[in-house]
């Protein structure tokens, strides 16, 4: 693509034409802005540099998203630049730009989740060994969360049911499950877990329809996302209805399952400017809630006198969605 000094398409190969998803000639003379969402900026900025200072000594990459993608998705762009000028001036004026770039993105996202990968199996392997040095159970829950958090989410909430069950009844065919705080970060800034194992948690009256029921009653995970828009009150207001911290845009529960139980949920929470979770995520979440179950179940079975899930709570009316 071949730019001008006003950083708009002056001329375009077919190649740039389908990657940007209109024809060649309708690219002509629109801002860039019309043409990408994400990464527009960067781009002006380079091709800004370009003008000015000349051509840079190596390609670079830029991230963008296509504004005529009906889901705009991130795209990789390899790309290198030339600046253009007339050989009749005599002094150099730049003419525009020429853009070269490359669509890159699988094989980039190919090593981000490879890199993933590598991280996330570190730290399972990390957190194994910090908890098999735990005499106390609750610790070992802590320890295997705070390793999972790091690089995954902002917050991390354990729910625990009173009376853990084989399985539960889909919606609407029986009670809904009841659930007691048993260990979560603190409010606000991300920070490590407190627990409330050694003794009885509070009930935090989750509604029929709310992501941590759910996933008791489908024994998987459930994700869910804040959709209303920009508006910091709306998105508070959902986090609260939610029990959730107030910052919270992306949730993800994890089933907590042992010995053919299930003992509770575990809720990971993300923030604003962080992405929603993926399939991937959900998978190891999973596999953090098996650990973290078993370490549940074992502090369940150690903990002396009646335990805490056959205690009687005061009612707590759940909230509506």
């Amino acid at each position: 693509m071949l730019v001008d000094a006003d950083l708009r398409p002056a001329a375009v190969n077919a190649y740039a034409a389908r990657a940007l998803g209109t024809g060649r000639t309708a690219l002509l003379g629109r801002p860039l802005a019309d043409l990408l969402g994400q990464g527009v900026e960067e781009l002006e900025s380079a091709l800004t540099h370009v003008l000015a200072e000349g051509a840079p000594p190596a390609p670079a990459e830029l991230w963008v998203t296509v504004r005529e993608d009906a889901e705009p998705a991130r795209r990789c762009w390899r790309s290198g630049f030339v600046r253009l000028s007339s050989p009749l001036s005599e002094e150099p004026v730049p003419l525009g730009v020429g853009w070269f770039f490359q669509d890159v993105t699988e094989a980039r996202l190919a090593e981000q989740e490879s890199a993933q990968l590598r991280f996330r199996s570190g730290q399972s392997q990390r957190a194994a060994r910090a908890a098999a040095e735990c005499e106390d159970p609750g610790e070992a829950i802590t320890v295997h969360l705070d390793f999972a958090l790091a690089g995954f989410a902002d917050h991390a909430l354990v729910d625990l049911l009173d009376t853990p069950a084989a399985h539960h009844e889909p919606e609407g065919n029986g009670g809904t499950p009841r659930l007691v705080r048993g260990a979560m970060t603190p409010g606000g800034s991300p920070g490590p877990l407190r627990t409330a194992l050694a003794g009885v948690g509070l009930p935090v009256g989750y509604g029929e329809a709310h992501p941590a029921v759910r996933a008791v009653r489908r024994s998987g995970a459930v994700r869910t996302s804040w959709h209303g828009g920009v508006d910091d009150e709306e998105r508070e207001d959902w986090s609260h209805r939610h029990r959730w911290p107030r910052e919270t845009e992306h949730a993800l529960c994890a089933v907590l399952r042992s010995r053919g139980l299930t003992l509770g949920v575990v809720t990971f929470l993300r923030g604003p400017g962080r992405h929603a979770f993926d399939r991937s995520d959900a998978q190891y979440a999973e596999s953090v809630a098996l650990r973290v179950a078993g370490a549940v179940d074992l502090a369940r079975l150690l903990a002396p006198g009646p335990r805490a899930d056959q205690e009687p709570y005061a009612s707590h009316e759940p909230y509506g969605e």
